[in-house]
């Protein structure tokens, strides 16, 4: 029982994190220690010959489960959030993302290999990506687009790259909406889910089949990676984590003394939930 709410909390955890432009689904899986199992589970689910399919389906319904409430039932909050503490709430990630490092190093490159040119491109892809984030795109989505044909099929699309990206550590599917323009109305969708209108339950069902389609594109990739290539995967990875690091610190604001001090209480509270997580990855 104790494995089932652990996987629950740890997709909540997730889901909020893909609903952030900027934060990464896949870096909280890392932080979680759920990277390789999540990845290798989608894998496994396919295969023709694996005993353990079962086992594999039921430890992605719950870490999807969890997803799936942390993106609907949080969407709100996090409007709040970002509407009265925004840089506090950065910081907060940014404490939750800074501290994943060590332990992705720890836990995934223990013969002590590093490949620094795959860190580099890491860190390089990132930058690209937010280099090309647009500075401005309408907030509030008051009349959603009709339900044409056209539109459906650029939702699926876009649907497949955020989940092509949301699973991969440093990589922000927020983010990647974002970029091609379509995170505030998948965003607008989501918060308005509870309405049970078509216009907003049927978009999402193209998306979600979408997320589900890049979800398994990419983890195909990235175990086949891990299993051939694991010491440029992984440095790759930590790259991607690093880089999403630095773009997230707030740089074009004015800070004070109280905003100083509740950013580091936030940056603090972050990284004390990594060791506290980390404590309870020991003990398990």
């Amino acid at each position: 029982m104790y494995k089932v709410v652990r996987n629950i909390i740890s997709g909540i955890a997730v889901g909020v994190a893909n609903i952030i432009p900027g934060v990464s689904g896949g870096t909280m899986l890392v932080i979680l220690g759920l990277f390789d199992k999540v990845t290798e589970s989608i894998s496994n689910v396919f295969k023709f010959k694996n005993p353990n399919r079962f086992k594999d389906i039921l430890f992605l319904l719950q870490v999807l489960i969890g997803a799936g409430i942390g993106i609907v039932g949080f969407a709100k909050v996090l409007d709040w959030l970002f509407a009265n503490c925004p840089t506090q709430t950065i910081y907060w990630f940014i404490g939750l993302i800074l501290l994943s490092i060590p332990t992705l190093i720890k836990s995934e490159l223990k013969e002590g290999k590093f490949s620094w040119i795959s860190f580099i491109i890491g860190l390089i892809t990132i930058f690209v990506i937010t280099y090309f984030k647009p500075e401005n795109q309408d907030m509030t989505i008051t009349n959603f687009p009709p339900l044409t044909a056209p539109h459906l099929i650029i939702m699926v699309l876009a649907g497949i790259i955020a989940g092509a990206t949301m699973i991969l550590p440093g990589v922000s599917g927020s983010m990647m909406l974002l970029i091609i323009g379509q995170y505030y109305l998948f965003k607008s969708y989501v918060s308005k889910v509870t309405s049970f209108k078509l216009d907003i339950i049927i978009p999402l069902c193209f998306i979600g089949f979408g997320i589900g389609v890049g979800i398994l594109l990419s983890s195909w990739v990235t175990t086949y990676f891990l299993k051939t290539k694991r010491t440029q995967t992984v440095s790759f990875i930590i790259g991607l984590v690093v880089a999403s690091t630095l773009v997230l610190i707030p740089i074009n604001i004015s800070y004070d003394i109280p905003l100083i001090l509740t950013s580091a209480v936030s940056l603090a509270f972050g990284s004390g939930i990594v060791l506290f997580i980390n404590k309870l990855r020991g003990e398990a």
